[in-house]
C-alpha cells in the first residue's frame, strides 16, 4: 500500500517538474503573448490653401508579442481595423467629403494585416497588407517600439502613402477651388498592454 502512494507521490512530482521545465523552455525561447492597443491614429494632408489632419482614438489592434530578457524579440501577429467614420477632423464638412473620398458607405473599415516584422532593439522593421477604400497594397513601415516598466509596448511611427495607390480621388472643396494633396501621412501612437 506504502509503495502505491508513494509511486503516486513520485508520479505528481514528476509531473509537477515536468510542467516547471516547459513552462521556463517556453519563456526561454520566446511564448508569443496576446496584447491590445489603444492610442492614437493621425492622417496629415496638404491641400493649395493649407494643411489638414484627421484624427481616431477608437479602432481594435491586436497582436502577439515574444519577449527575451524583457526586452521585445518578435511581433508573430498585428492585425488594426479603423472604422472610416471614426477618423475626424476640425470641420464635419471636411469629414463628409473624406468619407465620400474613402466610399465609407461601401468598404467601412481600414485595415492593416501584418505579413512580417523584424525587430532589432527598438526598431520595427515590418510589411503588411493595408486595405483602404476596398483596395489591397503590400506596405512596408518603420516604427519605434519601447517596453514600458508596466509591461506595456509603446509603438509610434509614420508612412507616407498615396491616395491615388488606393484607387482614391483626392478631395476637392468649394467647386474645385481647394484640391487636398495625393499624398498624406498616416502617424501612430499606439500602447499596447495585455
Amino acid at each position: 500500500m506504502k509503495s502505491n502512494q508513494t509511486n503516486r507521490q513520485g508520479s505528481r512530482r514528476l509531473f509537477a517538474l515536468l510542467v516547471i521545465i516547459l513552462s521556463a523552455a517556453q519563456l526561454t525561447f520566446g511564448q508569443g503573448v496576446a496584447y491590445k492597443a489603444g492610442g492614437e491614429i493621425k492622417v496629415l494632408g496638404t491641400s493649395n490653401l493649407h494643411d489638414w489632419d484627421m484624427k481616431a482614438q477608437t479602432f481594435t489592434c491586436d497582436a502577439q508579442f515574444t519577449f527575451k530578457a524583457g526586452e521585445l524579440s518578435d511581433i508573430s501577429q498585428l492585425d488594426f481595423t479603423l472604422p472610416v467614420k471614426n477618423l475626424k477632423s476640425k470641420e464635419t464638412s471636411m469629414d463628409g467629403r473624406a468619407y465620400k473620398a474613402l466610399k465609407a458607405e461601401q468598404f467601412n473599415k481600414i485595415s492593416f494585416k501584418l505579413n512580417t516584422a523584424d525587430v532589432s532593439g527598438q526598431t520595427i522593421k515590418a510589411t503588411g497588407n493595408l486595405t483602404i477604400a476596398g483596395v489591397t497594397k503590400n506596405i512596408a513601415l518603420n516604427a519605434t517600439a519601447r517596453v514600458n516598466a508596466d509591461g506595456s509596448v509603446t509603438c509610434t511611427g509614420s508612412k507616407k502613402i498615396k491616395m491615388t495607390d488606393f484607387k482614391i480621388e483626392p478631395p476637392t472643396f468649394m467647386m474645385g477651388a481647394l484640391k487636398t494633396g495625393d499624398e498624406v501621412t498616416i502617424e501612430f501612437a499606439l500602447k499596447f498592454n495585455k
